[in-house]
C-alpha cells in the first residue's frame, strides 16, 4: 500500500473537501469506545463472558446478543419478569456501563468517585455514567483523534456508536452538536422526534455540526441495532422510504452526505456493521459512482486482505488504509 500522504499528494479534491468540512466522517462505535477507553479488553468478549455465550466466534457481539436474546433467563431473573427485545437493549446499556466501571476500577479510580458513579448508576446513560469516572479525558493532546477529528470544519458526522463520546469533543473543540438518529423501525417513529434543530442564521453550519448515530442513540435504547435480527430489519427499512421524505427513516441531511465524499474510519470489513453500512446505505446510493473516500480499517488476516481491498476499490471506489484510527489521526490535515 502507499503512504497515506503519498496517496492524498495524488487527491488533492479529497483533501480540500476534509479541510473546508465537505467530506463526511464515519466512525465506528469499536472505534470510538477504544479511545474512550484506551487499552481496554474487548467488550464484545467481555458480553460473551457475561451472557454464558457458548461458540467461538467471541468478538462478533451481534450474533452474541442474538444468544441473549435467544436464552433470556439471565436477564429476566435481572428484570424481575418476563423478558422483551427493548429489556434487551436496555440491559445491555447497563453492561456496559458495568464494563466501564470495572475499568476505571482496574486503573485505580478513586473510591469516592467509584462511589459518585455507582450512585448515579440508574439516572443516567452510558456517556454520562463514563463521564463521571472521567472517560473520555481528552489527555493525549492535540493528536488525540477524537479531537483531531472534532477540530476540523465537519458539517455532519457519522457513527455506528449510540454513545455521545463524539458530541463530548464537539464540544470540547467549542462547537455545538445537533444529534440525531436513523428511526429503522415503525414503532420509533412515534418515540423519536425526527426534526434536527436548525443552523442559526449567519452562523457556520460547521459550529453546529450534525452528528447521526446510524444505529440508535442510547437516551433511546428501543432504537439500538443489536442483534443480528436487528441489522437485517435495519437495511430492509432504510431502503424501503428511500426518496419519500414523508416515510424515509434517515434524515434527509443524512441522505445528502451519504452522496458525498467519506472517511470510513475503523470498521473491520466482516463485522456486521459495516456490511450494514456499505449494503445498506453507501452501495445503494445513487451517487456512488462519483464517490471518493478513505477506508480506514482494522487490521483484518493476512488471508483477507488481497480479496477485501479488490472488493473495495472496485465495489465502493474507496481508498483503502490498512491502520487503524489512530494511527491515522495524524495524517488528518489541520486548519
Amino acid at each position: 500500500m502507499k503512504d497515506l500522504r503519498q496517496q492524498r499528494q495524488t487527491r488533492p479534491g479529497l483533501t480540500e473537501s476534509i479541510k473546508s468540512g465537505l467530506a463526511v466522517p464515519i466512525l465506528s462505535d469499536e472505534a470510538i469506545f477504544d479511545l474512550v477507553l484506551p487499552g481496554h479488553p474487548s467488550l464484545a468478549e467481555a458480553y460473551a463472558e457475561y451472557t454464558g455465550y457458548p461458540l467461538d466466534d467471541r468478538d462478533n457481539l451481534p450474533r452474541i446478543a442474538k444468544f441473549c436474546k435467544l436464552n433470556p433467563q439471565r436477564e429476566a431473573v435481572q428484570t424481575g419478569g418476563a423478558f422483551t427485545h427493548n429489556d434487551l437493549r436496555a440491559a445491555f446499556c447497563d453492561f456496559v456501563k458495568n464494563f466501564i466501571y470495572a475499568q476505571a476500577e482496574a486503573h485505580g479510580a478513586d473510591a469516592d468517585l467509584l462511589a459518585e458513579a455507582e450512585a448515579r448508576f440508574a439516572a443516567t446513560t452510558v456517556t454520562g455514567f463514563a463521564g463521571v469516572l472521567g472517560y473520555p479525558s481528552f489527555d493525549r493532546g492535540p493528536d488525540d483523534p477524537l479531537q483531531v477529528l472534532a477540530n476540523l470544519p465537519f458539517r455532519v458526522l457519522l457513527t455506528t456508536s449510540p454513545y455521545t463520546f463524539l458530541e463530548a469533543a464537539l464540544t470540547k473543540a467549542g462547537k455545538t452538536p445537533r444529534s440525531t438518529v436513523i428511526r429503522w423501525r415503525p414503532d420509533l417513529r412515534n418515540l423519536i422526534d425526527e426534526r434536527i434543530a436548525d443552523v442559526p442564521e449567519g452562523r457556520e453550519p460547521s459550529e453546529f455540526p450534525l452528528v447521526c448515530h446510524l444505529f440508535g442513540l442510547e437516551s433511546a435504547s428501543s432504537s439500538l441495532v443489536l442483534t443480528e435480527d436487528d441489522y437485517l430489519e435495519f437495511l430492509v427499512d432504510v431502503n424501503l422510504g428511500r426518496g419519500d421524505d414523508k416515510r424515509d427513516s434517515v434524515p434527509a441531511q443524512v441522505r445528502k452526505a451519504l452522496s458525498g465524499d467519506l472517511l470510513v474510519l475503523g470498521f473491520s470489513l466482516n463485522s456486521w456493521a459495516f456490511r450494514a453500512l456499505y449494503t445498506g446505505l453507501i452501495k445503494s446510493d445513487d451517487a456512488r459512482a462519483e464517490k471518493r473516500g478513505i477506508c480506514v480499517q482494522l487490521p483484518p488476516s493476512e488471508a483477507e486482505r488481497a480479496y477485501l481491498h479488490d472488493y473495495l476499490q472496485r465495489e465502493a471506489r474507496f481508498e483503502v488504509e490498512w491502520r487503524t484510527l489512530s494511527d491515522d489521526a495524524a495524517g488528518l490535515p489541520r486548519v
